[in-house]
């Protein structure tokens, strides 16, 4: 065999993820892979439920690296605050974020309590949902070690922000590429159309009026395999029942806001441009309320949002406290109050 096959052989080995999907919605891009394609396999899964001492072997050194914004103009936290982990997508490091993408940071939480005051529903901080992850059978170990809660939770947070506010009867998978596409490279008040068209009533007027447009917009921007943890905490297996006997994991549905590289599909895999074929099988509807119980922290597999049994919305300033006084925002960079100012539009 030629060394230089065998070379590149071992190398996408160590480098594979995990296989994909897109929705069979209003996507026609995508094609079956050929018969002779193997599928992805994903080697930076960490399994282990023991011993710490092998976790901390997934952080790198972050020395000289600036755990606010990347840019140094935001006050909230980078994910890798809490630790970064190894992860192959070509869209995990700062180095290499494309098309708009941008890192996942404590703003999302904003945006997360923000839906979760437009439902009724307290604020929460990231440990609680990054427990309730735990609990579920979200995340790659059955305990947490370091600092697993906080950003499993930031993570979580972030996802359900993304995906939780679509109303049922419209909910599309496609709607995630598009929404995501448009917030990176396109205009905030056609990102705030679809919003309109495609969320749960009430919501895009809500997002306004509480001055939250620019959180929610800014989490649709962030990039899922940021930081390594998408794979190396949050790679959930919890088994879901998908179409024609076949069955998805958490992982696989995760990968809903992980975009194609063009960012025209969704469910994909990015590091190889494959689709996360085991979620092309689920019900559009099972995906839906899998995402909505990241925002009411409720059961995976359950019924997600029944807004009948919603309360009435609450102003922000509640979640908003709390963001501002959970110690997730930069404290070398103070938010400063201003009379007669929405607190959101502070941040």
């Amino acid at each position: 065999m030629n060394p230089l096959f065998l070379l590149m052989g071992l190398f996408g080995a160590m480098f594979a993820m995990s296989g994909g999907s897109t929705a069979s919605t209003t996507s026609e891009a995508l094609t079956e892979p050929a018969n002779d394609m193997p599928e992805p396999m994903d080697s930076t899964i960490d399994n282990t439920t023991e011993d710490p001492v092998d976790h901390a072997m997934d952080s790198e050194d972050h020395a000289g690296h600036d755990m606010g914004d990347m840019d140094g103009d935001s006050a909230f936290l980078d994910i890798t605050a809490f630790g970064m982990h190894h992860g192959t997508s070509s869209h995990t490091h700062e180095d290499a974020l494309e098309g708009g993408r941008t890192p996942i940071t404590t703003e999302a939480m904003v945006a997360y309590n923000g839906l979760r005051a437009f439902l009724g529903l307290d604020a929460v901080d990231l440990e609680t949902v990054g427990t309730w992850a735990f609990e579920e059978g979200l995340t790659n170990n059955d305990q947490p070690y370091g600092d697993d809660l906080p950003g499993v939770g930031l993570w979580y947070s972030m996802q359900g922000a993304k995906a939780g506010w679509i109303a049922d009867d419209a909910f599309d998978p496609q709607i995630m590429a598009d929404i995501q596409r448009t917030a990176r490279l396109g205009d905030e008040a056609d990102v705030m159309e679809m919003v309109a068209t495609f969320g749960l009533d009430g919501f895009a007027d809500y997002l306004e009026a509480e001055g939250l447009t620019e959180s929610f917009i800014n989490t649709l921007k962030m990039e899922p395999h940021y930081g390594g943890w998408m794979h190396g905490r949050t790679h959930g297996w919890l088994e879901f029942e998908a179409n024609d006997g076949l069955s998805a994991i958490a992982h696989d549905l995760n990968h809903l806001t992980v975009l194609s590289h063009d960012q025209t599909q969704p469910f994909m895999n990015d590091t190889f441009d494959w689709p996360q074929w085991p979620a092309l099988d689920m019900d559009p509807a099972d995906v839906a309320n899998y995402f909505q119980s990241m925002v009411t922290l409720g059961d995976p597999q359950g019924e997600g949002i029944e807004m009948s049994d919603v309360a009435t919305a609450v102003p922000m300033s509640d979640p908003i406290l709390i963001a501002l006084s959970t110690g997730y925002l930069d404290e070398t960079m103070p938010v400063e109050e201003e009379d007669d100012v929405p607190m959101a539009e502070m941040l």
